[in-house]
């Protein structure tokens, strides 16, 4: 009888268990994103104006995720996912291991790469930045890229943070980066309180994401 118990008791823990699948993928990354975030916070701290942009739900935003085709039949995500591998050089002849159900979207980034990113306003910024000219000298630009760990041979840092002058930023520079982005200026304009700054985005996919940020220096001496 006292065997019996341990046999029924054995296999209904077997029944709980759940069964975890393993899998690999060819890249590093696990999930390509569109560009589109969708939240924009600003703070004004010490002279130092502050625009940050992040996503608040990245899920929404997937353009393909290996989860798919790895543990389903989808030979179009499949397609799709390893051209953006050839693309960016993100090609582990080994593989990298994934698992079912335990499925995560990291390491993600966005699959569309920035190739340029201006800064406008609507009003004169001082007397060398009339309305409308290119704010670009006045900020500088912090983003995150998993590229360098890819092109190093995935050594070094998975995630490398870059900091320089949004005019210094290069062609192309800004290639799967995640969706956070830090734009800062420590010169307040001069010639009036009250901005709408235009922040435009040129992607690699033809189409240009634009975002419309209200300053007032006002609230800095408030």
């Amino acid at each position: 009888m006292k065997r019996c118990i341990i046999i029924i008791t054995l296999l209904l823990l077997l029944a709980g268990c759940e069964v975890r699948k393993v899998g690999f993928r060819a890249g590093y990354i696990s999930c390509y994103m569109y560009f589109n975030p969708d939240e924009i916070n600003v703070t004004y701290e010490s002279g130092t104006v502050s625009i940050e942009l992040s996503s608040s739900n990245p899920n929404r935003d997937i353009y393909v995720d290996s989860h798919s085709f790895v543990f389903g039949d989808n030979p179009l995500l499949a397609e799709r996912y390893y051209a953006l591998c050839e693309k960016f050089g993100d090609i582990k002849s080994d593989g990298f291991v994934c698992y079912d159900p335990s499925y995560s979207i990291y390491p993600f980034a966005c699959f569309e790469i920035i190739n340029s990113v201006s800064i406008i306003s609507n009003n004169d910024w001082d007397t060398e930045h009339p309305a409308g000219s290119l704010l670009n000298d006045m900020f500088t630009i912090t983003y995150y890229t998993h590229y360098p760990y890819i092109i190093n041979g995935y050594t070094g840092e998975h995630i490398t943070e870059v900091t320089k002058p949004l005019s210094e930023l290069q062609d192309d520079e800004m290639k799967l980066i995640q969706y956070f982005i830090h734009l800062s200026c420590t010169i307040p304009s001069t010639a009036a309180q009250h901005h709408t700054l235009t922040v435009s985005f040129d992607l690699d996919t033809d189409r240009t994401a634009t975002y419309y940020v209200e300053l007032d220096f006002a609230a800095t001496e408030a």
